[in-house]
């Protein structure tokens, strides 16, 4: 089957305005950035305590911004031509990412429901090794198939690589096509997994509710992943509009580069987050004072030993 090129009455140019791709990188170095901290902080912290799949999701985000900004990294973002190990190696990535993220935040959104909706009245998922296994390995595999099958076809057909201007993109629409309809199909399976979240944290949001089966600080991060899964339906859109469309939107992108940096706002402003934060800094400070101190001490009892040795000296 011959893959469809894009008309050249609409073909890809890359972006001319330097205000749009500053906005752009900034959102998406943001987000990786803020990602990054929070998965480091709850995976070191022993105050933190996330869901498997809660890191999993994290990770994949993290992946996306700096995937998206890995032309910018490789200092070839005003490039027309970039190099093409790099164009190509982006260029997958496009039409991978959305699908680990949108996978892993279907992931999370289940592992949430499950808590909720059985409480305790069953054992945690994590109890059950094969299910958590299969739930964080099938957004990799289905993200590692799709990557290594746009890398097979940018590395056979480089000529197809384009730079769009904020990353660069295949000059044809299957690769394209295939992205949206997995990202759609993935989000569009959150809806009733969502609505069911939603019926279940209705019957658990009275504290004083003594059936409630859930925490207090449970409860308060289902509410996170519920308001985040409702963000992550733009991405349903943004899969519909590339689907039915043959060009890159640029609002669209920007519109996307804020999802991240929301996650980033929901899942980062936490109590406990801040409290191993307000730790380590206090941690560092007792290192640096302690070092100052030592070397203080040191400067002294040199200065003690240079005199005793010029007392010595005296006839």
């Amino acid at each position: 089957m011959d893959i469809v090129s894009i008309p050249d009455s609409i073909k890809l140019k890359p972006a001319t305005s330097a205000t749009i791709t500053s906005v752009f990188i900034g959102l998406q170095l943001a987000g990786a950035i803020g990602m990054s901290i929070i998965f480091f902080t709850a995976l070191f912290s022993q105050q933190v305590k996330r869901l498997a799949s809660w890191y999993m999701f994290c990770a994949s985000w993290a992946i996306s911004c700096l995937s998206y900004a890995l032309l910018f990294l490789a200092g070839q973002i005003h490039l027309s031509e970039p190099r093409k190990s790099i164009c190509v190696t982006q260029a997958a990535l496009m039409y991978s990412v959305p699908t680990l993220t949108a996978s892993s935040t279907l992931t999370l959104l289940i592992h949430s429901w499950y808590n909720v909706h059985f409480g305790l009245s069953r054992p945690p998922l994590e109890t059950n090794a094969r299910a958590i296994s299969t739930m964080l390995l099938a957004p990799l595999i289905l993200f590692s198939l799709l990557l290594i099958g746009f890398l097979s076809l940018g590395i056979k057909e480089p000529s197809l690589v384009h730079n769009f201007g904020l990353y660069c993109t295949f000059m044809q629409l299957l690769p394209a096509k295939i992205s949206s309809l997995f990202v759609i199909i993935t989000t569009f399976a959150t809806i009733p997994v969502q609505i069911s979240l939603g019926i279940s944290l209705c019957r658990n949001i009275d504290r004083n509710n003594t059936r409630s089966t859930m925490s207090v600080q449970t409860l308060k991060m289902v509410v996170r992943v519920f308001t985040f899964g409702f963000l992550i339906l733009i991405g349903f859109v943004e899969g519909l509009i590339h689907l039915a469309t043959t060009y890159r939107n640029t609002a669209i992108d920007l519109i996307m580069a804020l999802l991240p940096l929301a996650g980033v706002l929901i899942f980062g402003i936490q109590k406990d987050l801040f409290q191993s934060w307000l730790a380590w800094m206090k941690l560092l400070l007792c290192v640096r004072e302690d070092r100052t101190e030592g070397a203080s001490l040191s400067t002294s009892s040199n200065t003690s030993r240079n005199q005793d040795r010029s007392m010595d000296k005296l006839p």
